[in-house]
């Protein structure tokens, strides 16, 4: 199909070039006016017609045999030559045929926990454990003294610390203190009665994912600012891959974690909602918001690329997904004519604004009243400039050139209005990163900090918790709008509900694991005298017992062989038999 624009479809290559310009989702339609004169050419396989509210609509398209109008989209551009002479770019785009959905070994009616611990495993678990308390035996040793508030974590202490994290975004108080506040107006028991506020901060001081005592300074050659975090940081972004193929519509954007510290990576963007913080280069899947791959920018590099930073961001993002024709949706900041050419190259296509200063645009800015359009292709690419509310500026190899209708709300209601197609697909399918900081920004794990690399530790297990949302509701697209797989909502709480229910499993099972060396019916259970100061009865904090001033009930008395202290009679006979029934 081939049409043919003329006069003001031909592009003013005398207009100045003023500042750049980006296109906006909410786009203002009104008093929509084209002036286009059309002429149809004699070997078109359809017409284009222009009634008489001077919209343009395309008539249908004679359908190609498979082998005829399909170009392979590596072919290269560069013979190639701006022309004003437009034809279809659908009818030369292969399609995309690869299987999407979720790749893993769940089955659909498995908990949300299973689907968290995709991404935060018990491998991640227990690196927590030992290097939360490697760090804090470093710390004593380097104070030289030991600390009396101190005891070493274990899988039930972290398992409950995220626990307590989680229920923090979806029960927020000002102050972290007051959680535990014997008022009762501030105090949650949700959190106060699952762990003490002095063991939590304990945790939380020393809370580590890696070996500090490995840290590469700073002047050296494998220097990693982001080492604190790196193990956590590369097992979330490949899982992320591994377990799920998305579909067509990809986009690139930044996001950014909050932080107004000291940081020499820290950025600031302006107009965005957290302007000052560590920024993030993220691909996710337009339509659902799902983080297929984020990279935190550090800085500059020490290394210059001929092709740009944006070129460079795109082509990694998007690497795992190349040679698949996808469609990659990206705003000004990345795009070029260079980084069109080269997705084409890799059979991946590309839609975005793209500003009018960039080298080999065809149509650089000129004054124009609001509802001129201009357009002109190269191959596969098409150059679009319309004026809405402001000039806009698209760069495209996965649209036609023409026109489409659309709904748009205003005060008298709905109206059918008329826009380049190459701005309606970048819209739909541009915000997929605005929609993931969207969920993120919803039930936010964690709480404030002076160390930068907590707020990162934060953002990964968020990504965690949407990603395995999103698995488990696209595994149940027959489920109603209010059930768990369904309610972002309910889903955390579900999450965080099991996570106090492994840790207590744990508790149970995996503590008092000198237990499990000898049979619970062993002689070797005995009541004895404990050593040190009286601790309080495992049984009596299970069950929830509490004194009349509120605290759980302590003793001397416990089994040796289980290193428990129990209560005599009741609270000893119920934990072994407990032991008796696993």
């Amino acid at each position: 199909m081939e049409f043919q624009f003329l006069d003001s479809l031909i592009a003013d290559t005398r207009g100045s070039i003023d500042s750049d310009n980006e296109a906006e989702s909410d786009l203002d339609l009104d008093n929509l006016d084209l002036d286009l004169e059309v002429e149809s050419d004699s070997d078109t396989d359809g017409d284009i017609d222009l009634d008489v509210n001077n919209s343009v609509s395309v008539s249908t398209v004679t359908e190609a045999s498979p082998n005829d109008n399909v170009a392979d989209p590596r072919s290269s551009t560069e013979s190639l030559s701006w022309t004003n002479t437009l034809t279809s770019v659908s009818d030369q785009m292969l399609p995309f045929e690869e299987i999407v959905g979720g790749v893993h070994y769940l089955e659909e009616d498995c908990s949300p926990l299973d689907y968290f611990k995709l991404f935060i495993t018990d491998e991640m678990i227990g690196l927590m454990v030992t290097e939360t308390n490697r760090y804090a035996e470093q710390q004593q040793v380097a104070k030289g003294q030991r600390d009396s508030q101190w005891k070493p974590v274990t899988a039930q202490d972290i398992y409950t610390f995220l626990y307590i994290n989680i229920m923090f975004g979806i029960h927020w108080i000002p102050s972290t203190k007051l959680y535990w506040s014997s008022d009762k107006s501030w105090r949650v028991p949700a959190i106060a009665d699952v762990m003490g506020r002095t063991r939590f901060e304990k945790i939380r001081q020393y809370f580590h994912l890696n070996d500090s005592a490995h840290f590469p300074p700073r002047n050296s050659d494998n220097y990693d600012p982001l080492y604190k975090i790196r193990p956590l940081l590369d097992h979330v972004r490949s899982t992320c891959q591994a377990v799920y193929k998305p579909q067509r519509k990809l986009s690139v954007d930044e996001a950014m974690v909050g932080f107004r510290g000291r940081l020499a990576m820290k950025q600031y963007l302006k107009n965005k909602p957290t302007p000052w913080g560590i920024k993030i280069w993220c691909c996710a899947e337009a339509s659902s918001g799902y983080v297929l791959n984020f990279r935190v920018y550090t800085g500059k590099s020490n290394y210059s690329s001929p092709n740009g930073l944006g070129y460079n961001v795109v082509m990694s993002m998007t690497e795992p997904y190349l040679d698949k024709y996808h469609e990659v949706y990206f705003d000004n900041f990345f795009s070029s004519l260079k980084l069109a050419e080269d997705l084409l190259e890799r059979k991946t296509y590309s839609c975005a604004t793209i500003r009018a200063r960039r080298k080999g645009w065809p149509l650089p800015k000129s004054k124009q009243k609001k509802g001129d359009l201009k357009m002109r292709q190269k191959g596969l690419i098409v150059a679009t400039q319309w004026t809405d509310k402001r000039q806009v500026n698209i760069l495209s190899t996965n649209s036609d050139p023409v026109m489409t209708t659309v709904e748009r709300r205003s005060k008298t209601g709905m109206l059918d209005v008329e826009i380049p197609l190459p701005v309606v697909n970048y819209n739909s399918g541009m915000f997929g990163v605005d929609l993931a900081d969207q969920h993120r920004s919803y039930y936010p794990v964690g709480r404030v900090s002076n160390k930068w690399w907590r707020y990162m530790l934060w953002y990964l297990i968020d990504i965690s918790m949407i990603n395995s949302f999103l698995l488990m509701k696209k595994s149940r697209l027959n489920d109603s709008t209010d059930s768990l797989s369904q309610n972002h909502l309910l889903f955390h709480k579900k999450v965080a509900d099991q996570l106090l229910t492994a840790a207590t499993r744990v508790t149970l099972l995996d503590t008092p694991s000198v237990a499990g060396r000898s049979k619970p019916y062993n002689s070797h259970h005995m009541l004895q005298p404990m050593p040190g100061r009286k601790r309080r009865c495992f049984q009596c904090s299970k069950d929830g017992n509490k004194t009349a001033s509120g605290r759980t009930s302590e003793t001397r008395t416990g089994c040796h062989m289980c290193q428990v202290h129990l209560h005599r009679g009741l609270c000893y006979s119920k934990f072994h038999e407990f032991l008796r029934q696993q």
